[in-house]
This record gives C-alpha cells, sequence and structure tokens, in this order.
C-alpha cells in the first residue's frame, strides 16, 4: 500500500513539473512575442514620424526626392532605407532596392526582401496622389544576430526558472515520500499488532513534524481506548470465568450425588452448558492475547508442511469416527515459516474441528499445505454445504454464527480465532467457494 501511494505521489509530481514546464514555456514564448511587438510598434512609431517630415506642406514629389536625399545622408536617420517610386515603378530616388515589391501599409521584412544589412525590419508604403510610391524600412535587430540573443537570453532566464521550480517539486516530493513512508509504516506496524508503534518526529516546529505529533495524539487516544475496551473484557472474562469455574464444580459434583438420579440428565446438560459457557470465556481471553501482538516474542521457524502432518495425523481418528474422510496433500520439501507453533497447531484444530461440527456425515475433508506466489498456504476445505458469499464475512466475526448452523454446538469464535491467529503471523485468511463447500484459505509469509 505505501509503494502505491509513493509510486502515485511519484506520478503526481511528474505531472506537476510537465504542467509547470509548459507553463513556463508559453510564458517565455509569449514574453518573447511581446517583446517584438513593442519593439516593432516603436520601429513603426518612428517611421510614421519620419514619413510626416517627408510629406509635410503638400511637398511635390522633386522636394520629397531632395528631402530624402538629405535625410539619407544625416547620421541619425542612416538605419533608414528610402525609396520613391514612379507610377511605372522607377525608383526617383532613394538608398534601397528591394528585390521583392513592399505591400501597403506597414509590414515585416526580412532578409528575403534582399535589401543590404538588414536582418529584420518594419517597412511603411504609402501611395502618393500622382500615382507615385513611397516606401520606407527601418532596421528592428540593429545588432546582427540579435534576435538570436535576445532568444538566449530569454531560454537561459526562463530554464533557469523552470530549473529552480523542478528542483523545488523534486525537494518537496522528496519530503512528502519520506513522511508518507514513515506514516505508512507505522500504520503497517499498527495492522501488524503492534499498537505502540508511533510516527518518528524529527522537527516538531516543522508542517510535518506538526502533523506526526498530531498522528501520534491520535494513535495515542486510540490506544487508550482499546486498551480500556480490552481490559473491560478481559475483566468481565476473568471475574465470569471463577464463579462460573465454581458453578460447574457444584453441578458436577451435585450431578455424581446419588439423591439427584431423578434430576441427573438435568443436571449433566446444565454441566455441558456450563462447560459451553468457560469454553466461549477462554476464546474470547485467547483471542485478545493473539490480538494484542505480545505472542510474537515467541516465533521461531518451523516447517508448516510437518506441522500439519503432525495435527493431521492426531485429527485423523477423531475425522474418520464422525463419518467423514480425512484427505491430507502435504508436500515433501519444508514449507518453512516464521511463527509460534502452538497458536499454527491450534489454528489448524480449530479449522479441522469446524469442518467436523457443520458438515454432514459422508464429508470429504482436505488438508493442503503448498508453496505459491512467494507465500506459504495452508487450506482445510470440505466438499458440504459451504458458506455463501454474502455471508462468509459475518462467519469471520466474534459470535458470528450462521442461521444454518444454530442447531450445531459452537459458539461462533472458531473462524474468529484463526483470523487472529493469521494476522499475528502477517498473514490472511479467506474464505472461499470449494465448488461444492467451503475452503478456508491461510496465506503466510515465507522465511528467509
Amino acid at each position: 500500500m505505501a509503494r502505491r501511494q509513493i509510486r502515485s505521489l511519484g506520478r503526481i509530481a511528474i505531472g506537476f513539473a510537465l504542467g509547470v514546464s509548459a507553463a513556463t514555456a508559453l510564458a517565455g514564448a509569449g514574453t518573447y512575442l511581446a517583446l517584438l511587438d513593442s519593439i516593432d510598434r516603436q520601429v513603426d512609431l518612428r517611421l510614421q514620424g519620419e514619413a510626416r517630415e517627408l510629406l509635410e506642406g503638400n511637398a511635390t514629389v522633386p522636394e520629397i526626392a531632395r528631402r530624402i536625399a538629405r535625410e539619407s545622408s544625416e547620421r541619425e536617420s542612416a538605419d533608414i532605407g528610402f525609396l520613391l517610386l514612379d507610377p511605372r515603378g522607377r525608383p526617383l530616388a532613394g538608398n534601397i532596392a528591394p528585390a521583392v515589391p513592399l505591400p501597403i501599409g506597414l509590414s515585416t521584412v526580412r532578409e528575403d526582401a534582399g535589401i543590404t544589412g538588414l536582418s529584420r525590419g518594419r517597412a511603411w508604403v504609402r501611395r502618393l496622389p500622382g500615382g507615385e510610391t513611397l516606401a520606407m524600412v527601418a532596421e528592428s535587430e540593429p545588432i546582427d544576430q540579435h534576435d538570436r540573443g535576445r532568444v538566449r537570453i530569454l531560454v537561459l532566464g526562463f530554464g533557469a526558472l523552470v530549473a529552480l521550480l523542478l528542483l523545488g517539486t523534486v525537494a518537496l516530493v522528496r519530503a512528502i515520500r519520506i513522511n508518507i513512508a514513515a506514516i505508512a509504516g507505522t500504520a503497517e506496524a499498527i495492522i501488524d499488532g503492534d499498537l505502540r508503534a508511533r510516527v518518528p518526529v524529527d522537527r516538531p516546529s516543522s508542517v510535518f513534524g506538526g502533523l506526526a505529533l498530531t498522528f501520534n495524539r491520535m494513535l495515542d487516544r486510540i490506544g487508550e481506548l482499546m486498551a480500556g475496551m480490552r481490559s473491560i473484557s478481559n475483566d468481565i472474562a476473568h471475574d465470569l470465568r471463577t464463579p462460573l469455574a465454581r458453578l460447574h464444580g457444584r453441578l458436577a459434583a451435585l450431578a455424581n450425588a446419588p439423591e439427584a438420579a431423578p434430576v441427573r440428565e438435568e443436571l449433566a446438560a446444565a454441566v455441558a452448558e456450563s462447560e459451553e459457557i468457560l469454553a466461549i470465556f477462554a476464546a474470547i481471553l485467547r483471542i485478545s492475547e493473539i490480538e494484542g501482538g505480545d505472542r510474537r516474542a515467541g516465533f521461531e521457524r518451523l516447517d508448516l508442511a510437518a506441522l500439519a502432518a503432525d495435527v493431521g495425523e492426531g485429527l485423523q481418528l477423531l475425522v474418520t469416527e464422525s463419518g467423514r474422510a480425512f484427505v491430507p496433500r502435504l508436500p515433501d520439501t519444508p514449507v518453512p515459516v516464521e511463527g509460534d507453533p502452538r497458536l499454527l497447531t491450534q489454528l489448524l484444530v480449530n479449522l479441522i474441528e469446524n469442518a467436523v461440527t457443520h458438515t454432514p456425515r459422508s464429508t470429504k475433508i482436505r488438508l493442503d499445505v503448498r508453496r505459491a506466489e512467494g507465500m506459504a498456504v495452508l487450506e482445510v476445505a470440505d466438499n458440504g454445504r459451504g458458506i455463501p458469499a454474502e455471508e462468509r464475512e459475518h462467519a469471520l466475526r466474534r459470535f458470528g454464527r450462521l442461521d444454518a448452523s444454530r442447531h450445531t454446538r459452537g459458539h461462533g469464535l472458531g473462524l474468529p480465532l484463526a483470523l487472529a491467529i493469521a494476522r499475528l503471523h502477517h498473514g490472511t485468511l479467506t474464505l472461499e467457494d470449494a465448488r461444492p463447500g467451503l475452503c478456508v484459505r491461510i496465506r503466510l509469509p515465507l522465511a528467509d
């Protein structure tokens, strides 16, 4: 789960970085185009000002020619090209000779216009009343390769901005990833039963440090509530088990007394009921003990196949005498796991006894241990009535007895106890369809 969250965060970071890069590139392109437009506007204003001076006072064509000659010789107008054409397109005056006709009005001129010394500029062209054409061209790039230099400056500037944003994004993602990993690791430890696990806090004054402190306070509060609930249930079970044990002893003694002969059957039934109640309290205490996670201290390396073989051999007579067939399918090679042998033995006994209790005679009960997908898999399956898919979750709850099994003995704690043992061993327990019947599948991590 934590790895999926981190991978998802990485995808979000990549998407954010790409989005920021695209936005920055668009901003750079927009800045470049806006800069060109601003330069063009300034050049256009200058051309229009020069045109007004040339045409001032309704000047005649010869006067315009003389003014062009004078303006061409002046220093401040040396970067402006002039051209005066007669109605037939023949030059009358000027200092430029474009290779292609210039359009009327304002336009952009580039190197393909064939104007010597011009890489990029703006042209102003107007038709005079007598049919003559007056054209002026001004450079918008006063320095060779000025546009490339401007592009280089913008690329470097916005590239540096993108680099800073990317570095900031990487640093932020790394910080978030570390803190998510810490929180996820703590959550996984709590799921595994270590209720004392907490998120490490390096800098309490930081945002993530404050979040970790809040998360730890929440865990402390949840731990207090769970401890209180566990204490209440344990206290009730302990407090009631003692008087129930005394009651059971007195009922058993009374049932054996000669004076109790007329009601001996009723007393025997009461003794059996008291034994069932004591078994319920013992199972509740056992589940609470297992869910506390303290039993992991007794874990050892063991062969699950060998353990299942021993349990199966011990219960085979019980299964066959009940009128059911027992079919073990155990591998010859070891299936190593880390666990508590007594708890795993109890798990197997519970599942096999459950199958005997809740299946009709002549049912075939199968015990299977194998390796699959890097895990140790243990299955107890039968070809009995099974459990409907919509009732399997209910069957794993405490006292979750199904309506079909109300007439049989039991207290609905066998499967929840097996589930608690599987979780203590970092495993899973699932109820599946055996087609027909029920398959209880336990998956445990293989030992290194």
